[in-house]
């Protein structure tokens, strides 16, 4: 099968895409780096789908003080309008026209005693042309995760996750033709989210979780900030 360097990296994109609309693997490590890329330039700008996490507002401007136990605490909703920002941005960078959609909600609660529970009900799709061939990547997430947090001054570490609750089911085609994708388990698809090492910074209604990807040791880490909201 002919895999350019654009669809390579779009594939990648369309399982970060599955992270971002389902959780984290079960991460013994607490690290905070998996494969991705550098970003470029960005596509075309697309609306956010109805019914996703609350819209950004001139508050996002306003600087955050480091997390504390106290801000954290409560639940939280993933902003996916913001998620698909940059997963558009990561997915431009090996060119070609690429669309990225990601619909439906993702919380995080952080309960007293350190439990964290994510709930999902999220899909996603990446489709993108480069280099005569079309790439498009869906999946679907719904269920139930659960893990530990801990917080050290402002790093933030989720861990012993448990995604036997959780139900991914990605399809993909190159040029109309199915792909072989990996069976739907959280374990196979799900590479970084949410992040098992962040740096978090907190206020009354927004939280914002900051993370290295890095595709190999040749390339610049890329900084992703994962933007919640209540």
């Amino acid at each position: 099968m002919r895999r350019t360097s654009a669809l390579a990296l779009a594939t990648t994109t369309a399982l970060l895409l599955t992270a971002c609309t389902a959780g984290s693997q079960d991460g013994d490590e607490p690290a905070a780096t998996t494969d991705g890329t550098t970003p470029a330039t960005e596509a075309p700008a697309t609306e956010a789908p109805a019914g996703e996490a609350p819209a950004a507002d001139a508050s996002d401007d306003e600087p955050l003080a480091p997390a504390t136990a106290e801000c954290l605490l409560g639940t939280w909703e993933l902003d996916l309008a913001a998620m698909q920002d940059d997963l558009r941005r990561m997915a431009s960078a090996g060119g070609g026209a690429v669309t990225v959609e990601v619909t439906g909600t993702s919380t995080y609660e952080f309960a007293e005693g350190g439990r964290f529970t994510s709930t999902v009900d999220s899909s996603s799709t990446v489709a993108m042309s480069a280099d005569d061939s079309d790439l498009t990547s869906s999946s679907v997430s719904t269920g139930v995760l659960t893990g530990a947090w801990a917080l050290d001054a402002d790093s933030l570490v989720i861990s012993d996750v448990d995604t036997s609750e959780l139900e991914v089911a990605t399809t993909a085609t190159l040029d109309g033709e199915d792909l072989e994708v990996p069976d739907g388990t959280p374990e196979d698809a799900i590479e970084v989210l949410p992040p098992t090492a962040s740096t978090a910074s907190c206020g009354a209604d927004r939280l914002t979780l900051q993370m290295s990807v890095l595709q190999d040791e040749d390339a610049d880490p890329v900084s992703i900030t994962y933007v919640l909201r209540r």
